[in-house]
């Protein structure tokens, strides 16, 4: 799992340089990168991940999975709204329904990533 956050941080990271720094389409508190973004990408970014991954339905039906990422989804949207409302996340050319449909995929590559790491760790073992 924490191979998995640092990647989703990276991921995070990449996003909101080009997003936020470069293309100035959204932010955290004021323009650029500032202390109160570290806090949140160190201590809210690893957090939701390793709640996300802990509970995943790994063994369940596909149906129950894609309920799961469904509820993460409209969860963090709704997160990210009341973020904006309360002026922690600001937008400039986002929209809120633009995050609603990236969610998805970065919950999938997270669920990716996280497989791929098992799978790499068990043909480590089996050397």
């Amino acid at each position: 799992m924490y191979t998995t956050s640092l990647f989703v941080m990276f991921l995070g990271s990449v996003a909101d340089i080009y997003l936020d720094v470069k293309y100035d389409l959204y932010g955290f508190f004021t323009k650029g990168v500032d202390f109160e973004y570290l806090l949140i990408f160190i201590f809210v970014y690893p957090a939701t991940n390793s709640v996300f991954l802990n509970f995943y339905p790994q063994s369940k039906s596909l149906a129950k999975k894609a309920l799961y990422i469904t509820v993460w989804v409209i969860l963090t949207t709704l997160f990210e709204y009341i973020s904006a409302q309360t002026e922690v996340f600001y937008y400039n050319e986002w929209k809120t329904l633009y995050s609603f449909f990236c969610y998805p995929f970065l919950y999938i590559a997270m669920v990716l990533n996280l497989k791929m790491i098992r799978r790499l760790q068990i043909i480590d073992k089996q050397k």
